[in-house]
């Protein structure tokens, strides 16, 4: 497909837009210490024409910054945001327009929201200290999160509230969310000459038995059902020669806790008898968001009314730093707008909607978070 494409210029974005193709445009990838380091720079350096408290920081190498308009670790709201991407191809961190969307690496997972919040600091600026809420911003969600807003809430940061747009999809507000296990399967073998393979012991052929085996664990036919995605493989060293080491990483999600519980059991046994190493690299709980609770419901009345249609609530495949938050009692919000994409090579994000959320969340925030 051929696209008309637009470079959208920075003399006819709006603040909003422009804050979203400034952000796109660091390469927030995890390796990129420096890239990170220089978009944690540009949003203090936004926030800091405002009257409000930042504080920064590191927790094993990756940066964090949290701003609160209160001196205080437990503001009534927390907006959260990460800012570290999945990699893509160098012309995905320029922002383009095509008709109605805004395209680019990080657009819509998501960095749109981070946007959202610096604009919405910049908007009430003058009064500011009237209202109780803070940012957390954090740069290792696509890494599981435990040195981002799972190493901040031990710190003693917390709200009545979490805001969260990395879920939720077209206004779906997302009231439950697969469970997630990240593993490294590692096969042992023994080196020889590719052409007496008989001397040696590959590698590779004893993961593909084994994955094999683990595939049929996971049917693929019912989308709502747990998934099992091999996302990674690395094996051999040279194409004449009989592998020694293979490792392979999968991406299994469950959509329950019990269902974990028993694919886990199964996985690892598999394993076991393949004579194979298991490393855990992430696990993430299931999430569950209890619709009916009264800031949960404030926050759907409000969106419905800026938006004038009503929110719908359902089931998400993907998963986000949200279970830190739900494991520690704080109800949060997963909701974004219309777009699609992410992690792909065409990640969008719906101009209209983004700013229709925008509205959303300024109103929100208006609403619920004055100080008297």
């Amino acid at each position: 497909m051929i696209y008309d494409v637009v470079v959208m210029k920075t003399d006819n974005a709006s603040d909003l837009i422009q804050k979203l193709q400034d952000l796109v445009a660091f390469q927030t990838v995890e390796a990129a210490q420096t890239e990170q380091a220089e978009c944690f720079d540009y949003i203090a350096n936004e926030l800091a024409a405002s009257k409000i408290n930042i504080r920064r920081g590191y927790s094993n190498e990756l940066p964090w910054l949290v701003a609160t308009t209160q001196n205080t670790k437990q503001p009534k709201i927390i907006l959260q945001a990460h800012l570290d991407v999945v990699p893509g191809a160098p012309e995905m961190y320029d922002m383009i327009k095509v008709d109605d969307k805004l395209i680019g690496r990080g657009v819509y997972d998501m960095k749109f929201a981070a946007a959202c919040y610096l604009q919405l600091v910049t908007d009430l600026r003058d009064g500011l200290g009237n209202y109780n809420f803070g940012i957390m911003f954090t740069s290792d969600e696509e890494i599981g999160g435990e040195n981002g807003v799972g190493y901040l809430l031990d710190e003693g940061y917390g709200a009545e509230i979490c805001i969260l747009p990395d879920g939720g999809d077209n206004w779906t507000l997302e009231s439950e969310c697969n469970g997630v296990w990240l593993v490294e399967i590692i096969a042992a073998g023994k080196t020889a000459h590719g052409s007496r393979p008989w001397e040696g012991e590959n590698a590779i052929m004893k993961l593909i038995s084994c994955l094999n085996d683990i595939q049929r664990v996971f049917p693929m036919d019912d989308h709502d059902k747990s998934t099992l995605t091999v996302s990674r493989i690395k094996g051999g060293e040279a194409m004449n020669q009989v592998p020694a080491v293979a490792k392979v990483t999968l991406d299994m999600r469950f959509t329950d806790e019990a269902a974990y519980s028993s694919k886990r059991i199964e996985v690892e046994t598999i394993i076991r008898s393949a004579g194979l190493e298991l490393e855990t690299i992430a696990r993430v709980d299931n999430v569950r968001v209890n619709v009916e609770q009264p800031t949960v419901a404030e926050f759907m009345r409000i969106a419905e009314s800026v938006r004038g249609k009503p929110i719908d609530c359902g089931r998400s495949y993907g998963s986000s730093d949200a279970h830190y938050f739900t494991a520690k009692g704080i109800p949060t919000i997963l909701i974004r707008p219309d777009g699609g994409g992410a992690h792909s090579d065409h990640e969008w994000i719906n101009k209209d909607s983004f700013q229709e959320f925008y509205r959303v969340l300024k109103s929100y925030v208006q609403e619920t978070a004055k100080t008297s």
